[in-house]
């Protein structure tokens, strides 16, 4: 009796039959310059995969039971470094779910600059991304050129925050640690035509790129929303999410700007989604800089903030639309100095196991870089 064969398809749409080829396994990562601390078991017949499964776990530092441990000011700081590659995004849903616990509404000029710096931030994020995937799929150049360009942007927030990666707790409960300096509008000009200029190197044309890109490693509206997919990787497979839309915070709800949507769900379509995302935040920090309000940028109680302020009894959820999805933080509060209870939502978490397991499976080993790559995962948020 004929035995049953073993096919599969893949993310090309061919037929492999599996039972005509050998089986290995082989390990990607965990400190590789294609995963960062982050590792993936897969499993080969030939050049397909068979299976992968997800291994995390290298880059666990407990923030989630530190902050419990820490008052809300030091956890500012703390909150910065669950994504290194996003700080000012993690110390903004911090903030909030503090000011939502206590009631507190933060001055409008507070509000319109923490705007200006997370959109600068989601800017920076999405140069390193491009840069990364260039380095990772042998487009070297792209990496040199994003990250030459990051810098510029780098250099505001070491002028605006007093660090260049970390901004040392700049997002606070109560506001901003510290307002604008002067001549800071012109600067942030020159950066964002800085940008504009960088956008125009994006290897979207490039033959060579799109083979490496389209049609590779796709995710269907379906299948994102069943493996929790969030962010810019719906939005890539045609769904129309944007958590400053639909639950606007901070000042979104007054400025203009477009949610870019794409149908495909393949590698270059998250890629293009990036560009196009760049382009908008642009948009919006222009428009910041120009209705920017006069007025206090932090609560007078937090200039001087008592170290034995309470945090009201209660329990928040608190979720923003940053560079890799949504960014959550859940705090529960027993009415003490000290949070009771945090536990950090970081949108790598889901497109890292579920999402990047089932866009593997079927694909060639070769597809690897630009798969993984494709998802801008940052392993620290998944390991909190």
């Amino acid at each position: 009796m004929k035995e049953k064969e073993d096919i599969i398809m893949t993310s090309n749409q061919e037929i492999v039959n599996l039972s005509k080829t050998n089986d290995y396994d082989m390990y990607f990562g965990p400190a590789h310059p294609g995963s960062g601390n982050f590792g993936v078991k897969i499993k080969l017949k030939g050049e397909k995969i068979i299976s992968a499964y997800a291994d995390p776990g290298y880059l666990h530092r407990g923030f989630e039971k530190l902050m419990e441990y820490r008052l809300p000011l030091q956890n500012a700081m703390l909150s910065d470094r669950i994504c290194v590659l996003e700080s000012l995004a993690w110390e903004l849903v911090h903030a909030e779910a503090i000011e939502e616990l206590m009631e507190l509404e933060i001055p409008e000029r507070a509000q319109f600059i923490r705007v200006i710096m997370a959109e600068l931030s989601r800017i920076q994020s999405h140069m390193i991304w491009w840069g990364v995937f260039s380095i990772a799929t042998g487009f070297d150049t792209g990496f040199k050129i994003a990250f030459g360009y990051r810098d510029y942007i780098l250099d505001l927030f070491a002028e605006i925050t007093g660090g260049r990666v970390y901004p040392a707790g700049y997002i606070c409960p109560g506001g901003v640690r510290r307002d604008f300096p002067e001549g800071i509008a012109e600067k942030i000009d020159t950066v964002l035509s800085q940008t504009e200029e960088l956008i125009k190197y994006v290897e979207v044309e490039n033959p060579l790129f799109q083979a490496r890109t389209k049609g590779i490693g796709v995710l269907t509206k379906e299948e994102a929303i069943q493996l929790g997919a969030t962010g810019f990787m719906l939005r890539a497979s045609g769904m129309k999410v944007d958590l400053r839309k639909d639950d606007p915070y901070e000042v979104y709800q007054k400025l203009d700007f477009d949610i870019p949507v794409r149908q495909e769900g393949d590698v270059y379509a998250r890629l293009m989604i990036g560009v196009d995302e760049v382009k908008e935040s642009v948009k919006i920090i222009r428009q910041a800089m120009q209705l920017l309000p006069e007025g206090d940028y932090i609560l007078p109680a937090f200039k001087r903030p008592k170290l034995n302020m309470k945090i009201k009894e209660g329990e928040v959820y608190v979720h923003n639309e940053i560079a890799r999805g949504e960014g959550g933080m859940h705090i529960i509060s027993d009415g003490n100095i000290k949070p009771y209870r945090v536990k950090v939502r970081g949108p790598s978490f889901s497109h890292m196991i579920p999402v990047l397991e089932n866009l593997l499976r079927g694909a060639d080993i070769a597809d690897i870089p630009a798969i993984y790559w494709s998802l801008n995962v940052c392993p620290a948020d998944l390991d909190r």
